[in-house]
Formats: structure tokens, sequence, C-alpha cells
């Protein structure tokens, strides 16, 4: 209210000089006391404060959020398709909570797929990872953790801790953003198998963005041996999840 005041007071003398022009008259005296002795008149420009800019309007981009160890709950779901002894394709879901910092960046969560095993009819396998990583200033981070799994058949029962160790890079332009991440996951107990083997994982978008809703793609490439027999051949398989991910 004082702005809009403080621009009407300013609006009236150059209204009454601009019409006072046009009719050629002589301006009022009261109101442009120095026009009676001169030619021209000097109206000063209202203050820099008052001035309103052309471009107040338009629309500013909302900060990115702050940055906080407070941990945020998601959950996932989607498709798996596997090899290895397993039926070609599988459900998966499963929900967590993740936290990223400038500095660090973490998550943990559990999940259950249905996956039965071909020489079976059945079978489904369920697990839970934790990971933390730092962060460089470039948005590379480095880091690792743990996750454990465990299959249950009609027939029998597999279950293994595994370490993991790697790191990923976020990417983020004006209006796309994406997080890029490669892990090494040992073989840790499974002495029955020996699976290990990279495990790539891309997000749309980055989780460090705003975003509630993300695509998360994982594929595993393993090296396995058959079970209980070290000196077999090695054998290869890959394992492919699309899922996505809903955060609170």
């Amino acid at each position: 209210m004082k702005v809009s005041l403080r621009l009407v007071s300013w609006s009236i003398p150059l209204m009454l000089a601009a019409s006072c022009a046009a009719q050629q008259v002589a301006p009022v005296s009261f109101a442009f006391p120095d026009a009676l002795t001169n030619s021209s008149v000097d109206v000063p420009a209202p203050p820099a404060s008052m001035m309103v800019s052309s471009a107040s309007n338009v629309p500013v981009s909302s900060p990115a959020a702050q940055p906080s160890l407070w941990p945020r709950p998601y959950l996932f779901g989607g498709l798996a398709l596997n090899r290895g002894g397993y039926a070609p394709s599988a459900g998966t879901f499963g929900g967590g909570v993740e936290t990223e910092t400038k500095h660090f960046l973490g998550l943990a969560e559990t999940w259950y797929e249905d996956a039965p095993k071909q020489d079976l009819g059945n079978g489904n396998e369920f697990g839970v990872r934790a990971r933390g990583f730092l962060r460089t200033s470039r948005g590379w981070y480095f880091g690792g953790g743990a996750q454990w799994s465990k299959l249950d058949t009609t027939s029998y029962t597999k279950q293994a801790w595994r370490p993991a160790f790697g790191g990923g890079k976020d990417v983020s332009l004006e209006n796309f953003s994406m997080r890029a991440q490669v892990l090494y996951v040992l073989p840790g107990t499974d002495h029955l198998n020996e699976l290990q083997g990279p495990e790539i994982s891309l997000w749309l978008p980055s989780p460090a963005s705003r975003s509630h809703l993300f695509y998360r793609q994982t594929l595993g490439i393993y090296g396995f041996h058959q079970t209980a027999v070290p000196t077999s051949d090695r054998q290869m398989a890959s394992f492919l999840d699309f899922t996505m991910m809903y955060r609170f």
C-alpha cells in the first residue's frame, strides 16, 4: 500500500504537467512554482526503489531443496528379467529410506521377488541392502556397503551376505538429470556358488533432484559355479530390473 501511494503522489503532478502542456496553459503555481519563471519544468524522477522492473512478473525457478540427513522413505516395484536357472521374468517390489546431503548419500532397502527356479517351478527371493557413499564437489561419489539375500524353494534354501564397493556420478542439466552407478558385488559368505560381478544402475531423474517419481534400472552380470562344485566351469548370468520408484 505504501508503494502504490507514493507512485500516485508522483503521477498526479506528471499528469497535470502533460495536460497543461497540451492545452498551452501555464502550469498552476501551487503544483509547479518554478514554471512561472522557467520555460521548461524539471520533474524529478521517482526514487530507484519505486521503479517497477518489467521482469518482475517473470516466474523464477524455485531453489533446490536443502540437503538434509533426515531419511526419506520410498517404495518401488516393477519387472525383473532373469537368467541363471530362474524363470525368464518375475515381479519385484520393495521399499526403503535414502538420504542426500552435499557430501554424503546413502540408502537402506528391502525387496522381494517372485523368482521361481525353472527345474522346480517354484521359489522366491528376498533380501536387504545398505550402502553409503562420500560425494565430491563435482558430483562423483564413492563407497560401498553390504547386502543379504535368501532364496526359498520347496526343496532347498540358499542365503548369503555379500559386500559391494564402487561409485557413481550425478549429472544435472537445466531440464534433465540422471545418476549412473557401478558397483562390484563380492561373493562374501556365498560358498555354494561364489557368485560375484558388476552391478550397473541408472536413475532418471537423479535422486539428488527434488522429484518424487523415479525410474531405476539395474543390470547385474555375475559369474558363478555349480552349487557346491568349486572345480566346475564358471558360468555367466545376467539379471535386469526395471522399476518405478516413488519417494515421499
